[in-house]
């Protein structure tokens, strides 16, 4: 007998108005709370007309418009995106980079290759009409994107490989009361945590206008602090 097990829908992972997102960067947590929020897509995108045997994309490629605007970084600092994807190739292997230009999704202490065996995400994985797999989810904000490489490990050529992108975008306010934020962080307000690109080598740089608004002055203990430092201490049961 054959047991079919059916994966959650990316769709019931997408926030809703009034629910609560806290950010990991390399700096700290920014939390936030959505205020609204509008569905779109990218699809298709396609990668190569045609993918040679064995051979992988010429380069990196960072998901551009005819304007050369990045399907995956927001065009306004008021917006987070939230994405997931698929791939229309069962076979074709897609590696992902994010921040631009930094690997992720390795496994061992040696630079994942392209082409290799480790940390890809093919199409039987990820289905170009879903369900997308969870390892596809990421989330941007302004001057954060990511880029993407497909390798063919067949003998024979790809015609024609594309990704299918399925987005939501919030709008969003930032929330500085230490005594919130430390609730969000700790569990005792229902909330979503997500780390900005991944742990390896660490997450992503928090970009300079967010940490204006977001790292504000505290005074803890009598003592000044910051809020983005404050939060690792929260996390880390020192605060």
């Amino acid at each position: 007998m054959k047991v079919s097990l059916l994966k959650q829908s990316h769709e019931d992972m997408w926030l809703r108005e009034g629910h609560l997102l806290s950010m990991q960067f390399l700096q700290g947590w920014v939390c936030v709370r959505i205020l609204g929020l509008e569905g779109s897509n990218v699809k298709p995108y396609v990668l190569s007309a045609s993918l040679a045997a064995g051979t992988a994309l010429a380069a990196w490629d960072d998901l551009l418009d005819a304007s050369n605007r990045r399907y995956t970084e927001p065009p306004a600092n008021r917006f987070i995106h939230h994405y997931f994807w698929g791939v229309n190739k069962p076979a074709v292997r897609i590696y992902f980079q994010y921040p631009s230009r930094q690997d992720r999704n390795a496994l061992v202490a040696i630079q994942r290759a392209v082409g290799g065996d480790v940390g890809y995400v093919d199409g039987n994985m990820s289905p170009y009409q879903g369900p997308f797999s969870a390892k596809t989810e990421f989330f941007t904000v302004k001057e954060l994107y990511t880029a993407f490489q497909a390798h063919n490990p067949l003998a024979d050529a790809m015609p024609l490989v594309a990704l299918n992108l399925d987005v939501m975008r919030y709008t969003y306010e930032i929330l500085t009361d230490p005594e919130e934020v430390k609730a969000i962080l700790l569990g005792k307000r229902q909330r979503r945590l997500y780390t900005m690109a991944g742990i390896d080598p660490n997450p992503a740089e928090v970009p300079q206008w967010l940490r204006t608004l977001a790292d504000v002055d505290l005074v803890v203990g009598g003592k000044p602090e910051k809020l983005m430092d404050w939060t690792l201490k929260v996390m880390e049961g020192r605060a």
